[in-house]
């Protein structure tokens, strides 16, 4: 009761308290100028829709994104291609989320539908996007996405092995002393390492296994990509959407 009490309240207090007293540096304006030149579409559904996705590392919010995007028309919105752009002007990551939020904004208000690409477990990134969000009259929902722990863990591993170099984790700071590529990896497990207690819990019954924790929120819909057929599970969530 106490969690969605906080749900509720919370995006009112953001408001006050952050959003009117945060601002972009001249170097952060830069970046955001940049990732927004990237970004164009025109949505299919009848108002526009911001789809926010929750996940762990390797749970496979991109490729949902990516598929999701096909099925109504949207703009992805990639955290950490937003952070790239802040890496190469200098900057430090604090500054993705306004970037994000004032991106969508944009997007929004220009008629256009728009997914996150990044993790919306946080409670205070919830409630800041909802704020944000609530200006533009547009309609906001939440998908979880998640896979089986060791199949999330294997898809970080075989990307590595796969050689897909990985922009933004590959620079991170670690002390891995192997090959770049490596690096990529080592830095993505361990966010999903980090990042782990606020989404599951552990069970320890039967050798002991992470459970999913309830969220203090509605999702709209969720999907889990260990499954095969999780593209048409996509499909029929943007059928869904559509019909609104």
């Amino acid at each position: 009761m106490f969690n969605r009490l906080i749900e509720f309240v919370l995006p009112s207090i953001i408001g006050i308290t952050v959003h009117k007293q945060e601002s972009l540096t001249e170097k952060e304006l830069h970046a955001q100028s940049m990732f927004f030149t990237t970004l164009a579409t025109s949505r299919k559904t009848k108002q526009p829709m911001v789809v926010a996705l929750i996940g762990l590392v390797g749970s496979g919010k991109s490729p949902v994104a990516s598929e999701l995007a096909k099925h109504i028309s949207a703009t992805v919105i990639e955290g950490n291609r937003i952070r790239v752009h802040l890496r190469k002007e200098g900057e430090h990551y604090k500054g993705a989320r306004k970037i994000a939020e004032n991106v969508l904004v944009r997007l929004v208000s220009r008629g256009e539908n728009v997914i996150l690409d990044s993790d919306h477990i946080d409670p205070k990134k919830r409630a800041s996007l909802r704020q944000k969000v609530k200006k533009t009259r547009a309609r906001l929902i939440f998908i979880r996405i998640h896979a089986d722990y060791d199949i999330m863990a294997g898809r970080i591993i075989a990307a590595d092995y796969q050689n897909q170099p990985d922009d933004f984790f590959g620079g991170a700071s670690t002390k891995w002393k192997g090959d770049e590529q490596s690096r990529g990896a080592v830095v993505k497990l361990r966010e999903m390492w980090r990042r782990t207690p606020h989404h599951y819990r552990w069970q320890n019954k039967g050798g002991g296994k992470w459970i999913q924790k309830k969220l203090p929120f509605s999702v709209f819909a969720e999907i889990d990509t260990s499954d095969a057929e999780w593209r048409k599970e996509v499909q029929k969530i943007g059928e869904r959407l559509l019909s609104f």
